[in-house]
């Protein structure tokens, strides 16, 4: 078995993957379990939504521009390293500017955030000064999709996930005795934000030789713009998707069970963590093998399929044995949030299933039916939740979310088969000929 995955790239390149996940999983439980057991109940609640907020305005602030640097240089030729770096500082700018932007309209809406998701609670000067993670939070994802692009899949993985952590849990250490006292803990979460982004890029740039550095190639603020914002709604109704719950919550219900359903959350996220690092792995092969070995994409999309709901199905299997134990260590309390950890496993498990799939509306730019299943998808996880948590609580959250992925596999399966989308355009049928 080892022999066979050796011998094969795509299941070597994953189990690599999978490792390097692995390790930022446990560097991110190792954040939440700190928080949890150091902080009470409510202010633990409230810097994991603080997490929640941050990256979700980091995320709308893109609109999409990960997206399409990821598409664009994994699709490039390894000899176009012009082109490849080219683009990824023209992103640079493009982010900076953007994030700017978002900051700003951060600074405006503290107030009402800090009213009707805080409780009022939350220190207000403190609050702001995060807003400047928005921008160091997109340093990372930005610098760990070219990563992934380049088939640098390991490191980008550990820069994606590993490395926000690991600066968190140092800044958190120098400050052990003080952080849990007066709030601090937003300004040290923002600082760590700020460490993380700038090691970001130092790593993609020793990647990079010196030569390669320098790009003629630069395309347009308003050219970058236009290709971007048609992938934005993708990753923002599936960001959207995972995370409505928590803020709804937030809204419907006090700071503490905003703890409770946060840390379930961050349980079943490792169904996704592992995902992640499956499509670290995938995407950017299925994109080079659909431009440039067509003949290829057949088999690798179904075993690529296969891998996912292998290693997924696996883990959630053994998460949900394991919910007991797992509550247990963050502390006292958190033992009532297993029933809701049961059915977001579920949820999460009916989201991963669709992903290689949903790559493939992405790669035959049919993007507008996935962002028409994402926001039906959206809108019934929005409607459950209202109705859900009145009467259930956290619970009835975590079944919105299982009703709204069933729904989102359920559409995407259909589409995929109604519209064909394994089926090999003439045109790159003749390009695989030429190419074999």
């Amino acid at each position: 078995m080892l022999a066979k995955i050796l011998k094969n790239p795509l299941l070597r390149q994953s189990l690599w993957s999978i490792i390097a996940r692995f390790v930022g999983v446990g560097l991110n439980f190792a954040v939440a379990i700190l928080i949890a057991q150091k902080l009470p109940k409510a202010e633990a609640g409230m810097f994991f939504l603080l997490i929640t907020y941050v990256t979700g305005f980091a995320l709308f602030s893109r609109i999409g521009i990960d997206q399409l640097l990821m598409k664009e240089v994994a699709s490039a030729h390894e000899d176009n390293q012009e082109f490849r770096n080219g683009f990824l500082h023209s992103s640079y700018k493009f982010v900076f500017l953007l994030s700017i932007v978002f900051i700003a309209l951060w600074l405006a809406l503290s107030p009402f955030i800090r009213d009707f998701s805080f409780d009022g609670k939350v220190d207000l000067n403190y609050l702001m000064f995060a807003g400047i993670g928005i921008l160091f939070f997109n340093f990372i994802i930005l610098n760990s999709t070219y990563l992934k692009a380049i088939q640098k899949t390991v490191i980008a993985v550990l820069s994606q996930n590993a490395l926000p952590a690991t600066t968190l849990l140092i800044v958190l250490g120098l400050f052990w005795n003080s952080f849990g006292t007066d709030q601090l803990y937003i300004n040290l979460y923002t600082t760590s934000l700020v460490f993380a982004g700038v090691i970001a890029i130092v790593l993609t740039w020793s990647h990079l030789s010196i030569k390669d550095r320098k790009s003629s190639y630069s395309p347009r603020f308003s050219e970058l713009f236009k290709k971007s914002l048609p992938l934005a709604p993708v990753a923002i109704f599936s960001f959207l998707m995972i995370f409505a719950d928590t803020i709804m919550v937030s809204f419907f219900l006090p700071n503490e069970d905003v703890a409770l359903y946060s840390i379930a959350g961050r349980i079943s996220f490792i169904v996704l963590f592992f995902l992640g690092a499956l499509e670290a792995t995938i995407y950017p092969r299925l994109l080079n093998v659909y431009n440039h070995k067509p003949a290829q994409l057949h088999s690798f999309f179904w075993q690529s399929t296969a891998l996912v709901i292998g290693v997924v199905l696996s883990v959630t299997a053994v998460m949900y044995f394991l919910s007991d134990w797992i509550l247990y260590v963050f502390g006292e309390g958190y033992a009532d949030a297993k029933q809701a950890l049961g059915l977001l496993l579920i949820a999460q498990f009916l989201r991963a299933a669709s992903i290689t799939f949903s790559f493939m509306f992405i790669i035959r730019e049919k993007v507008r039916y996935l962002n028409i299943i994402l926001v039906l998808a959206l809108i019934i996880n929005l409607i459950c939740n209202v109705i859900f948590i009145k009467k259930y609580g956290i619970e009835g959250a975590a079944l919105a979310t299982l009703i709204s992925n069933g729904v989102l596999l359920f559409s995407v399966l259909t589409l995929f088969m109604t519209n064909k989308l394994l089926k090999i355009p003439a045109k790159s049928e003749a390009k695989g000929e030429q190419i074999a």
